[in-house]
């Protein structure tokens, strides 16, 4: 399938979009352990919300497929490996995504068999979860920004971002540059997006000389 890389942009672009909106609205319990937080989560006027958010991130992350589709062919080398990471990056994800809003969804399913399970461990179920939804993916896609930098023709400036961004991605896990991360996948996708655009455009017919 030939896809435009104005798609590509709009595929980074709802996933930079759509995986932190989903992450700060959902409330897993994470960081921290507090524990009004695992209460709130799984109780039964939020399981719905929770797994609704769950859905639209797990759909946000299947905008890195386009893009890793498109972003491969445009690299001097390493293209194989690059879709690779980028998938993986967007599996992890998705797989994520469903542990976390699986957790409400076990509390709503097991009534009240489940009503002793303790809170602990709910936390610790959420931590995993969130470190493979926003850790896993942004590592392996921070991986991928990286070697995009060092075989895509971009600009200069452009270049050093992109490290910058991947290097943020990889260091995901330590969730201080995940914000960051984000940023860069915003912004990039904006001017892939952008420059997708700008080719699409057709050409002004010539006049010829009579």
């Amino acid at each position: 399938m030939d896809i435009s890389r104005r798609t590509a942009g709009l595929g980074l672009l709802a996933y930079g979009i759509g995986t932190p909106a989903a992450f700060m609205m959902i409330g897993a319990p994470g960081g921290d352990y507090e524990e009004n937080v695992v209460t709130s989560y799984i109780a039964g006027d939020h399981r719905a919300t929770a797994f609704a958010l769950a859905y639209l991130g797990a759909f946000a992350t299947l905008g890195l497929l386009p893009f890793a589709s498109r972003l491969r062919t445009e690299l001097r080398s390493g293209g194989d490996v690059f879709w690779g990471l980028v998938v993986g990056g967007a599996a992890a994800s998705a797989i994520g995504w469903f542990l976390l809003g699986g957790i409400p969804v076990v509390f709503a399913e097991g009534g009240s068999a489940l009503a002793g399970l303790p809170h602990d461990v709910v936390y610790a179920l959420s931590e995993l979860g969130i470190l493979v939804t926003v850790g896993a993916s942004s590592f392996l896609v921070g991986v991928a920004a990286v070697l995009m930098a060092a075989r895509a023709a971009l600009p200069g400036a452009l270049r050093v971002v992109c490290v910058v961004g991947g290097v943020c991605g990889v260091l995901a896990p330590f969730f201080f540059p995940l914000f960051l991360f984000w940023i860069w996948a915003i912004g990039f996708g904006l001017w892939v997006a952008a420059t997708g655009a700008r080719e699409s455009r057709p050409v002004a017919a010539e006049h010829q000389p009579a």
